[in-house]
């Protein structure tokens, strides 16, 4: 038990540096015109090697994390289940889909082709949003302030991301990225998903 709670917040502390960084690397990406990090020009960029360890670090140490810290000794322990598992299950479900309904090459910062059906076509980043869902419900299972914390920093990362992505997008695609943002919200509408549609004489 000592291991464990020394090891903790270790994990902890690494994983808030990653994020952080990677946060900060990702605003620079965003507010300049001649630094980028993501997305990452190629496989054997220093990006590549300064990206991908920074968020599997980040996003992969966290829920190392959580099952290190989890605090389940409270009188509703059995409350933070109920709420957590169904998200981190819906939530990473539904980011592995959207992972191949992108394809691999893309997901890794390729850009073979502008996807825009599937799950592309009610949100222009569904890996994010979901992904976002999958650490709350980490958050909520865990019931740990300092898990929280991480989970707020993984949330901003994965808000940031998207900020860095579309100048990319709009100069490999032109045009039918300027539609495709026009008709479809960088994270998520209401009125696009599948089961809301009010006819339109109602909105009227």
């Amino acid at each position: 038990m000592g291991v464990i709670s020394t090891l903790g917040p270790i994990v902890a502390a690494i994983v808030a540096v990653a994020l952080i960084v990677l946060a900060i690397l990702m605003i620079a990406t965003i507010t300049s015109d001649s630094f980028r990090l993501w997305p990452t020009p190629g496989k054997n960029s220093w990006q590549n090697y300064t990206f991908w360890p920074l968020f599997r670090t980040g996003m992969g140490g966290l829920p190392v994390a959580a099952a290190l810290l989890a605090d389940l000794s409270g009188p509703l322990w059995w409350l933070q289940l109920v709420i957590g598992l169904p998200l981190i299950v819906v939530g990473f479900g539904v980011t592995f889909y959207a992972y191949f309904d992108l394809g691999i090459e893309n997901t890794y910062g390729a850009d073979e082709s502008l996807v825009t059906d599937g799950l592309y076509h009610y949100s222009r980043n569904p890996q994010y949003v979901a992904s976002i869902m999958g650490y709350i419900g980490i958050g909520a299972a865990a019931g740990s302030w300092i898990i929280w914390g991480l989970v707020a920093l993984a949330v901003l990362v994965y808000s940031l991301m998207p900020l860095a992505e579309e100048p990319w997008l709009r100069k490999k695609f032109g045009r039918a990225y300027d539609d495709y943002m026009k008709s479809t919200p960088r994270f998520l509408s209401w009125r696009k998903l599948p089961f809301i549609h009010m006819p339109q004489e109602s909105r009227n």
